[in-house]
């Protein structure tokens, strides 16, 4: 039985146009660049934070992150009626993706209607390795064959989390979502959608 939905944070709930452009003005490249070096990397299949390395040779994101700053973070307008709709209708929702748990207490600050916040500094295993996967759902007291997971990204999101025994839907926004094609037989165009597919697909479940 599907009872649990996990959402990626970056692209999926929040949007990561100011904290991309904070590292362009940081790397003191204009914003235009940055994007460009950043949308070529996504577009190759390659680390997108090869883009410091790449704009900025002498340096690399490992190094320059913790002199990066944060700006508060803006969740894309369908984020909060999504998850409020998802609770009313009784799941369990979760919010994890790649970040370090400093990122998470952020999140965490936001009061999300979600039953639990991590992250892969939290679980101690990043995407798209497996275990990260495993660790979440045993993080949040279910089974992987429990889990719906929602992402934008094809690579870390659906192929790894497919893999691990979860359900995946694909929220097509965001660069990888525009670039890479879709690996799901669930395909949305906004968080809006979730809610109404989500109880057709546990109405077939069951």
């Amino acid at each position: 039985m599907l009872t649990t939905v996990v959402l990626d944070v970056g692209e999926t709930l929040v949007d990561e146009t100011a904290h991309w452009t904070a590292w362009a003005q940081h790397l003191r490249v204009p914003p235009f660049t940055f994007f460009a070096a950043l949308g070529g990397l996504v577009a190759r299949g390659q680390d997108h934070r090869e883009v410091v390395r790449l704009v900025r040779p002498d340096t690399d994101f490992a190094t320059e992150r913790p002199h990066v700053p944060e700006p508060p973070l803006e969740l894309y307008p369908d984020a909060r009626p999504c998850l409020q709709a998802l609770r009313d209708d009784g799941w369990r929702t979760v919010v994890g993706g790649n970040q370090p748990e400093a990122f998470q207490r952020l999140v965490e600050h936001l009061d999300l209607p979600v039953h639990l916040v991590t992250s892969s500094g939290e679980l101690g295993a990043e995407k798209p390795s497996p275990e990260f996967y495993r660790r979440l759902a045993e993080r949040a007291g279910v089974t992987p064959q429990e889990c719906v997971h929602v992402g934008d990204r094809a690579d870390n999101d659906l192929v790894r989390a497919a893999a691990a025994g979860m359900t995946v839907v694909h929220l097509r926004r965001g660069p990888w979502a525009l670039l890479h094609p879709s690996v799901s037989t669930i395909s949305i165009g906004s968080l809006h959608e979730l809610p109404p597919v989500l109880r057709r697909l546990r109405a077939t479940a069951s």
